[in-house]
């Protein structure tokens, strides 16, 4: 497993922000010792990082595993625009872990059934976002 790191920086050294990000949740019914599993995928727009994560926290519940993605759109592409994600929190359940980190990673999205993130209330998923597995009712 790799050694986090942390580095200062110079703030100014990025050329460009998003204050609109796409995040990508996937749902998955993972099986007690295994992220493997039928998916369920959403995108979520118009929230932080911190609601998309009480969001999918919410939908997994003590069940499911979840993994939250940015979605990136990258038109520098010689063959037009490409769709790709950056992993936040977890991985694609579905795919087999082939490095120490990747296991480890899968394994936290297991923990976090019984010991979710804890998030302040002003951090929550708003009043009113649907639930995926409630027919659409809202929160």
């Amino acid at each position: 497993m790799s050694k986090m790191q942390v580095t200062q920086v110079d703030e100014r050294d990025s050329s460009w922000e998003d204050p609109r990000p796409r995040f990508r949740v996937y749902l998955h019914t993972s099986g007690p010792d295994s992220t493997l599993g039928s998916t369920d995928t959403y995108d979520i727009t118009g929230a932080d990082v911190l609601q998309v994560i009480d969001w999918a926290q919410r939908q997994a519940g003590g069940v499911l595993t979840y993994a939250v993605a940015l979605v990136r759109d990258d038109e520098r592409r010689p063959q037009g625009k490409e769709r790709g994600l950056v992993w936040l929190v977890g991985m694609d359940g579905n795919d087999t872990a082939r490095s120490a980190d990747e296991a480890d990673r899968q394994s936290r999205m297991l923990a976090r059934r019984r010991d979710p993130v804890g998030l302040p209330p002003r951090d929550r998923t708003p009043e009113g976002v649907p639930d995926a597995y409630d027919e659409g009712a809202r929160s």
